[in-house]
C-alpha cells in the first residue's frame, strides 16, 4: 500500500471518531437536558406585596410568572386568587428563594419539578408552567439524576434562604401594621384600645393618674410639714426671698443648675489634690448630690409656701380667717396650686380625644410651671443662704389690743 492511501484511510478514520464524539456529546447533552426548554436568562423579585419571576426562553419568548395583589398571574392573564401568607404563596416564594441560587441550565427542572399546593389555582400555575417549560417532543417529568445530586447538595443552603426571606416578610408585615395603628389612633399616648373602643379604660386610666398625682401631694405635704415643724424660721426666709426678689431668685438658680456638674467635679479634684482634703473626699462624693437635691426640693416647698401665701392674702386680706392662717395652710394651698395643672390635664383628657390639644397644652405648662418653682426656689435657697439671710425680713406681728379695756380706762 503506498503512503498516500494511508493517509487517506487515518484521515476517515480521525475523521469517522469525530463524528462518533460528537454524536455522543450531543446525546449526552440531550439526556441532560432531558427534554426541557432552554431557559437564557431569569429575573427574580421577591418583596413584601409580590413573588416574581421573568423568564427569557432559547426561543426568545419572555414570559412572567408572579404572585401579586392577592393573585396568581403569567403575564397579564389571571390564574386565581393567591392571598399573602397561604401555603400556595409560602410554596411560591419557597420555590424563588431557590431558584436564586441556582443557574439557568438548573431553573427549568427546578420550576418543573415543583409541586404546587392542593388548589384550583396552584395546579393551573404548575400546568402554566409545565406547558411552556417541557419540550414539545415528549419529556417526562423526572429529573436527572444528576440533576437531582447538584441540588441536593444547595438544597440545605436554598431552604435557609426562603426561611429567612419569609421571616423578613413576616416581620416587615408586622411592624408597617403596627404603624398602621398608631397613625389611627386619635391620640398618640394611647395604644389602640382607646376612646374608640373603650371608653371605660381611658376614663379609669385617666383616674389612676389623678390619684398618683394625689399621692405625690401627699408626699410633698408630709415632707413639707416635717420642714415647719423643725425649720419653719428657715423656710419662711427662703420662701419670702423667692417672693419678694423672684427675678433675681430665677437668675441665680438657673446660674446654679449650670454650675452645680463644674462645681462637684472642681470640688473633688480639689480635694484629691490636698492631702488634708483627701478623707473629706469620701464624704464630698456622696453627700454633695444629697444637698444639692435638698436645697431643689426645700426651694420648691419655700415657692409652694410663698404662693400658698400670696393667695391667702388675696383671700383673706385683713380678715380673721387670714390672721389664723399658718405655715402649714400656705403648704396646703401652696403645693396644690403647683399640681393644680397636672390634676386638670388628666381630667380634660379623659373626656376623650377631642380634646386632646387642650390636655397637652396644660400638661406642657404643669410641666413649666414645675420648672420654674424649683429653679426660682434653688435660686433663693442660694441667694438667702438657705434662709439664714432673706433678701426681706418679715415685719413683726402687731399685738392684739383690746380696745374697750383702754377706753374703760380712760
Amino acid at each position: 500500500m503506498s503512503c498516500i492511501a494511508f493517509n487517506r484511510l487515518a484521515a476517515r478514520g480521525v475523521l469517522a471518531t469525530a463524528l462518533l464524539l460528537m454524536g455522543a456529546a450531543s446525546a449526552g447533552a440531550q439526556g441532560a437536558g432531558d427534554g426541557y426548554t432552554a431557559v437564557v436568562s431569569s429575573e427574580i423579585e421577591l418583596s413584601r406585596n409580590a413573588a416574581e419571576i421573568r423568564l427569557e426562553l432559547a426561543d426568545g419568548r419572555k414570559v412572567e410568572f408572579a404572585l401579586r395583589d392577592g393573585a396568581a398571574w403569567m403575564d397579564d392573564q389571571r390564574l386565581g386568587n393567591a392571598p399573602r401568607g397561604e401555603r400556595l404563596d409560602r410554596a411560591w416564594r419557597e420555590l424563588l428563594s431557590r431558584a436564586m441560587d441556582a443557574t439557568s441550565d438548573e431553573i427549568p427542572a427546578l420550576l418543573v419539578d415543583w409541586e404546587a399546593p392542593d388548589g384550583e389555582v396552584g395546579r393551573r400555575l404548575d400546568e402554566a408552567l409545565e406547558e411552556l417549560l417541557v419540550a414539545r417532543a415528549g419529556a417526562t417529568r423526572e429529573t436527572p439524576q444528576a440533576t437531582v445530586q447538584d441540588l441536593s447538595t444547595s438544597d440545605t443552603v436554598a431552604r435557609l434562604h426562603a426561611r429567612i426571606a419569609e421571616l423578613e416578610a413576616r416581620l416587615a408585615e408586622t411592624r408597617d401594621r403596627q404603624v398602621t395603628v398608631r397613625v389611627a389612633t386619635p391620640n398618640g399616648r394611647r395604644d389602640a384600645g382607646g376612646w374608640w373602643t373603650n371608653p371605660i379604660r381611658r376614663v379609669v386610666r385617666g383616674i389612676a393618674d389623678v390619684l398618683s398625682i394625689l399621692a405625690v401631694y401627699a408626699v410633698l405635704l408630709g415632707i413639707g410639714f416635717a420642714v415647719v415643724f423643725f425649720g419653719r424660721k428657715y423656710l419662711e426666709g427662703v420662701a419670702d426671698t423667692a417672693r419678694h426678689a423672684t427675678l433675681q431668685s430665677a437668675l441665680v438658680g438657673l446660674a446654679g443648675t449650670f454650675l452645680i456638674l463644674p462645681a462637684f467635679i472642681l470640688g473633688a479634684i480639689a480635694l484629691t489634690i490636698s492631702i488634708v482634703g483627701i478623707p473629706l473626699l469620701i464624704a464630698w462624693l456622696p453627700l454633695f448630690p444629697v444637698a444639692v437635691v435638698v436645697a431643689l426640693l426645700f426651694g420648691y416647698l419655700a415657692v409652694a409656701h410663698a404662693a400658698g401665701e400670696a393667695l391667702a392674702e388675696r383671700r383673706f386680706y385683713g380678715g380673721d380667717l387670714f390672721k389664723r392662717a399658718n405655715s402649714y395652710y400656705y403648704l396646703l394651698t401652696g403645693v396644690g396650686l403647683l399640681l393644680a395643672l397636672y390634676i386638670a390635664a388628666n381630667l380634660v383628657e379623659m373626656a376623650g380625644p377631642w380634646l386632646g390639644f387642650i390636655s397637652g397644652l396644660l400638661m406642657f405648662l404643669a410641666v413649666v410651671l414645675t420648672w420654674a418653682a424649683f429653679t426660682i426656689g434653688f435660686g433663693a435657697v442660694l441667694l438667702s443662704r438657705g434662709g439664714t439671710r432673706p433678701k426681706v425680713t418679715r415685719p413683726p406681728e402687731e399685738p392684739d389690743i383690746d380696745v374697750d379695756s383702754v377706753l374703760n380706762e380712760g
